[in-house]
């Protein structure tokens, strides 16, 4: 199937790139995901002008924390935002030989730029973690779209929750205790930020159907997959009664994550692995250190992790972290679910193409995964 007209969009500053920089722009890469804030580089090749300066220099426009929009439109679709950033890195590399020279700029989103800039201590009393992590996306305009409330772990009479890193460490922390998946994904028609903090939606149907080996409906140039074995663990904390400091035993032996094949991680190793956090990660109640012993068996279940390179004349649609996405052709073992958590775009006037790293928790089909893409005939 041939690969239907694409083409992409740069926006430096809220306005279009200027003709000149456009035309000297290479490729981009885009690197989008979960748990991390989500990149872009700009490659340009440069040439000299009349005044003998760099053609992509001669204007400073790359300035600190200018703001970078950018957008792919596939087929004959209205342009998808793939991120919104600002800039933070650039990189110049010049050379003797003429129409060798060239320049990178690099920037991030707002949890690797704006959100890191400033550290304050800051005091969050009696508000559990979903509300601390509403109120920071709120303070930087990011709409708190899909944050799911968290139990009330912490009160006055416990403790504060006390912030002493900049914003963005501080949501990554709460993040890793409730093993929840943090990040910013632009919406991708009106282009506006919005602000992850849920578990990972494994539950729901798969975005896509990705094939490899699988004659014509094969659309994965790639796929790797590796199984950390032994990395999956049960954890037993022990935290005391408040009242009467008797100890309490807090056992996290399964994950909290649905199984997304036939066979749990954490379930085939015997005898079972048993961590014994310290201190439950210093959390302040015993609800809350059951919450942390929970949250690390379910990190650590996530042990079987996937590479793969999608064929973009095949597939021709953006393929979007944070959701599941479906691998077929891989064995019965290794086919299934997976959970995307990192895209990277590349993207050129002659070509795009996209990789992509995910995870499972389990291994094995259950017979219930949907091998239906309704979208590929589209494609």
């Amino acid at each position: 199937m041939a690969l239907l007209p694409a083409y992409f969009t740069v926006q430096l500053g809220f306005a279009p790139m200027p003709v000149p920089l456009f035309q000297a722009l290479r490729e981009i890469e885009v690197e989008t995901g979960v748990g991390r804030a989500s990149m872009f580089r700009l490659h340009f090749d440069l040439s000299r002008n009349l005044f003998g300066d760099y053609d992509a220099l001669a204007l400073p426009i790359f300035r600190p924390m200018l703001p970078v929009t950018i957008r792919v439109s596939l087929g004959l679709g209205v342009p998808q935002a793939l991120v919104n950033g600002y800039i933070q890195d650039a990189q110049l590399s010049a050379s003797n030989e003429p129409g060798a020279s060239t320049l990178e700029v690099v920037g991030s989103d707002a949890l690797g730029t704006l959100m890191g800039l400033i550290q304050q201590p800051f005091t969050w009393p009696n508000l559990p973690d979903s509300e601390i992590v509403r109120a920071i996306f709120g303070k930087y305009a990011i709409a708190p779209a899909f944050v799911l409330p968290t139990p009330p772990l912490r009160t006055i009479a416990d403790t504060t929750t006390t912030q002493q890193a900049t914003d963005s460490m501080l949501l990554f922390e709460i993040a890793r205790q409730h093993s929840y998946e943090l990040f910013i994904q632009p919406d991708p028609v009106a282009g506006l930020d919005l602000g992850h903090f849920h578990p990972p939606v494994i539950g729901g149907p798969p975005q896509a159907v990705l094939s490899i080996d699988f004659g014509r409906q094969t659309n994965l140039t790639g796929f790797h997959v590796s199984n950390a074995m032994l990395r999956p663990t049960s954890a037993i904390a022990v935290s005391s009664d408040p009242h009467t400091r008797a100890p309490i035993v807090l056992p996290a032996n399964l994950s909290t994550d649905l199984p997304m094949g036939m066979e749990p991680a954490l379930n085939r190793i015997l005898p079972p692995p048993i961590e014994r956090p310290i201190g439950a990660y210093g959390a302040a109640s015993p609800a809350e250190a059951q919450f942390r012993s929970l949250a690390r068996a379910t990190g650590t279940s996530r042990a079987i992790r996937a590479t793969g390179k999608v064929d973009a004349a095949k597939f021709n649609r953006v393929l979007l972290a944070g959701l599941p996405v479906a691998i077929r052709g891989a064995g019965r073992e290794n086919s299934g679910n997976y959970y995307v958590d990192s895209v990277t775009h590349h993207i050129s006037r002659a070509a795009y193409s996209q990789d992509f790293t995910a995870y499972r928790n389990a291994v094995g089909l259950t017979g219930a995964e949907m091998f239906v893409d309704p979208l590929a005939a589209v494609a």
